[in-house]
């Protein structure tokens, strides 16, 4: 099987992924209740049974079951996500709005701590395992496992207190929109990222670290440094070699560790990304956006996935597609 048919498979399963995670969701909220039903009941001055039916009726909740779920395929595939019923924005926005307003603020952050975290991981980690008997590489492990041990929101709220309250950084707060166009306004978003490539750094440092030990006593390895080769040549070997396991576990300890920390990140930062969305919406009982903003999550699961294959068929010419 050739590369491009192995992505195209690749492609087709992620595209059927997505379809199956979209009828999941909709058979978890068909089965369970809808609380804005019995809630609407409670809050209401006049009849529970007039104001709980008004909600099913609005919702569509008394149609066949089958056709909710054609309709609600229907509306997820071509971005018809329903509205906002909470307080995040306005009331009746529509929620692809609020996903395009607090999406690129999560990137904002989210974007430049993978690129720290990974250049970090693979710097760091490599000269470890070159100079494993140094104080350098000593000390680097142990400040590694002490960035690990530590949890995140101790970590940020220290950077908060220092940017906020010492240096007065954040006296302006984030911008609620992002302008590319000013990448000067960017900067304050450094300090949220600083802190998720702490995280992150830790666990790849690891990766690399382990990785490139195993692989120095090899053969090649030793033809290399047999052949004059500095330590940035054979390291580079090294990585080369690596890097099929180090894409692995890198896309999997990213899409789990990411998944927590921007929840976090943004409730301590008060960022008003797609973390402080889903909270604001849970805390709101704003159904479409929770239903809205976890998709968006499981469909970037499911394209990290995709490009952990397209990074196999990068990284290895060799590899058997089939």
């Amino acid at each position: 099987m050739s590369r491009l048919s192995f992505l195209g498979r690749r492609l087709g399963f992620s595209v059927l992924a997505a379809y199956i995670v979209m009828t999941i969701s909709f058979f978890v909220v068909a089965v369970i209740p809808d609380p804005n039903v019995g809630y609407a009941a409670w809050i209401t001055k006049g009849d529970p049974d007039e104001a709980a039916n008004a909600v099913i009726e609005a919702k569509n909740l008394n149609e066949p079951i089958l056709d909710r779920y054609f309709r609600w395929v229907v509306d997820l595939t071509t971005f018809d996500w329903g509205r906002s019923v909470g307080g995040f924005g306005q009331r009746g926005q529509p929620v692809t709005e609020l996903l395009e307003a607090t999406i690129p603020v999560t990137l904002a952050y989210l974007v430049p701590a993978l690129v720290i975290s990974t250049a970090l991981a693979l710097a760091v980690g490599s000269y470890v395992a070159l100079h494993p008997e140094s104080r350098v590489a000593e000390a680097i492990s142990s400040v590694g496992y002490l960035a690990l041990g530590v949890p995140s929101f101790f970590v940020a709220e220290l950077l908060f207190f220092a940017a906020n309250e010492e240096f007065g950084w954040l006296q302006f707060g984030f911008p609620r929109r992002i302008d590319l166009a000013d990448p000067v306004s960017l900067w304050p978003y450094l300090i949220p990222a600083t802190v998720l490539a702490t995280s992150l750094a830790a666990g790849q440092l690891r990766y690399v670290r382990a990785e490139s030990s195993e692989l120095l006593g090899r053969d090649f390895v030793k033809l290399v440094e047999a052949k004059g080769a500095g330590d940035l040549r054979v390291i580079r070997h090294v990585l080369s070699n690596a890097a099929l396991p180090l894409v692995s576990l890198f896309f999997a300890d990213m899409v789990s560790t990411l998944v927590v920390q921007v929840f976090v990140i943004e409730f301590v930062f008060r960022l008003p990304g797609i973390g402080d969305l889903t909270l604001v919406a849970v805390k709101d009982r704003n159904m479409p956006v929770i239903i809205g903003s976890t998709m968006v999550i499981a469909y970037a699961g499911i394209v990290a996935n995709f490009l952990q294959d397209v990074a196999y068929a990068w990284f290895d010419p060799r590899a058997d597609f089939q």
